[in-house]
């Protein structure tokens, strides 16, 4: 399952939070935004539980992190 997470972080934090998001391994892709979030990140997870894990272990603790979103990838068809 894809998952794309919307990322808020303190100012000033922003560059070792990217750091800490370029190093999680499930990572597709990190963009930088303007906006209300400054990032967007796309993880590639095994099911809900893993995902679950990777938002709560490695996202949410990357430093300055204030704020996530969490959106999940609807199949077609």
């Amino acid at each position: 399952m894809r998952a794309y997470i919307l990322v808020k972080v303190k100012t000033g934090r922003e560059r070792e939070a990217l750091d800490a998001l370029q190093g999680i391994a499930a990572l597709e892709e990190v963009d930088v935004l303007f906006g209300e979030y400054d990032y967007i990140v796309v993880l590639q997870a095994e099911d809900t539980a893993a995902l679950a894990r990777l938002v709560t272990m490695r996202v949410r603790k990357a430093p300055g992190a204030i704020q996530t979103t969490t959106l999940l990838e609807a199949p077609l068809g």
